[in-house]
């Protein structure tokens, strides 16, 4: 009987390989056939010129406070002068603009929705740049892209302290490291600055809710 086992437990082992290279090799002809060059040809009507912009933004003001505010409700657009945000794989943009499998494991930070810094507000369309229109000095805009699990350094990041794969039990720990940055950051006035931080997260709890039903809420 115990025979019979390993033989039924090797033919299920042998199929489930046959399917899985059946799988990988049907995976790698689908992001032949969606790769960007791909696309373009089958849908150019899609396809944005290399010298492509988006429209000049006009908003009736776009000048600072006479003086600095003293409270949230008369802040301007244009007094904001940090911005920062924490989060998950949502707010580090990872794999935003892969082409290929190999672009998965790049966090492109500088076109996050929230504080990408690439370009302009014509380049690219983020929180961030939209802000830059009304204060060209702003502070902690994303500039670059990171890969996941190394570590990178504020010249890559800006003030983009999001983790990829993080949950909300990990957002004090990302907090309290903003803190330390913004107050340790050169030119920036920790007491003074008005700051436009956007935190997004929650999505890995719900995920990870299917693999433990306990240990999220004794976080």
């Amino acid at each position: 009987m115990g025979w019979l086992w390993i033989a039924v437990a090797t033919c299920v082992l042998t199929s489930c390989s046959v399917k899985g290279n059946d799988w990988w090799w049907e995976y790698e002809e689908g992001i032949r056939h969606y790769s960007k060059e791909a696309l373009n040809k089958e849908f150019p009507e899609k396809t944005r010129p290399v010298s492509f912009k988006h429209p000049v933004f006009q908003c009736p003001d776009m000048s600072p406070s006479p003086s600095v505010p003293s409270s949230v409700e008369f802040v301007k657009a244009a007094d904001i002068k940090v911005i920062a945000a924490l989060g998950d794989s949502l707010t580090t943009a990872i794999g935003a603009n892969a082409t290929t499998v190999l672009g998965i494991p790049i966090e492109f930070r500088h076109v996050s929705w929230s504080i990408g810094g690439h370009g302009s507000f014509q380049d690219v369309i983020t929180l961030a740049n939209i802000i830059k229109l009304f204060n060209p000095s702003l502070l902690g805009a994303a500039p670059g892209k990171t890969v996941h699990g190394m570590q990178a350094h504020i010249s890559e990041t800006g003030f983009n302290l999001a983790v990829t794969g993080h949950n909300t039990f990990n957002l004090p720990g990302q907090t309290r490291h903003l803190i330390d940055t913004l107050r340790g950051y050169e030119g920036l006035n920790f007491e003074e600055d008005w700051k436009l931080l956007t935190i997004l997260m929650g999505m890995n709890d719900i995920c990870d809710y299917c693999k433990d039903k306990v240990f999220l809420f004794k976080k």
